[in-house]
């Protein structure tokens, strides 16, 4: 599978650099037009509650949520947004807002490590630990979720941890084949399974 053949290579691409700006200033401008009309500055802090809010909901109402983070309150912004399970997930967002020092230190440590740490994190799994790292610029972990699956042909209602680390490896194995990251892979991925290039 080719970006290229999908038509959306340079669209990936700037969705790459703007990951790895995130991650380096700790601020970034995403801008998901044409695909989506959304467009709006994200910090580190407002990427970690974006991750926790698509946990069984949709990239798009977390999109939705993240455009509408710091102008009001959680509770409001995640219920206007439309994401599912919105009174848990604003416990959990306040909770990993609090605990923010350990995501710096996470941060600190390379990929494996640093979602070692984050699965310390009420809100966040495997997926969603994996998720967060791609989106502040790391490239070497998969964010296994259902359109990932289903191009893998996997049928897989719940994830063990080895399963995922499993799945994660044979993603690792087709990236390389095709000379790619794990993270423009996914992004990719997406592209072919929905239309869409968002995050």
């Amino acid at each position: 599978m080719s970006c290229d053949n999908i038509g959306y290579s340079e669209v990936i691409r700037r969705r790459i650099l703007e990951f790895e700006t995130l991650g380096k200033k700790g601020k970034t401008f995403f801008d998901f037009r044409p695909f989506l009309d959304l467009a709006f500055e994200a910090t580190i802090e407002s990427e970690l509650a974006f991750c926790i809010s698509t946990a069984n909901s949709s990239a798009v109402s977390g999109l939705k949520f993240q455009s509408l983070f710091g102008k009001m309150e959680i509770e409001k912004a995640l219920k206007l947004a439309g994401v599912r399970f919105w009174e848990r997930k604003a416990e959990y967002i306040r909770e990993a807002l609090k605990k923010f020092d350990l995501v710096d230190k996470a941060l600190k440590k390379n990929s494996f490590e640093a979602r070692k740490e984050l699965l310390n994190i009420k809100g966040l799994g495997m997926k969603e630990a994996s998720h967060f790292l791609r989106n502040v610029g790391r490239k070497d972990v998969a964010i296994v979720d259902r359109h990932v699956l289903r191009y893998l042909g996997e049928e897989v209602s719940k994830l063990s941890k080895s399963k995922y680390l499993k799945l994660e490896e044979n993603l690792r194995q087709i990236a390389y084949n095709l000379k790619k990251s794990l993270a423009e892979l996914d992004l990719c991925i997406w592209a072919k399974m929905t239309g869409k290039v968002l995050k």
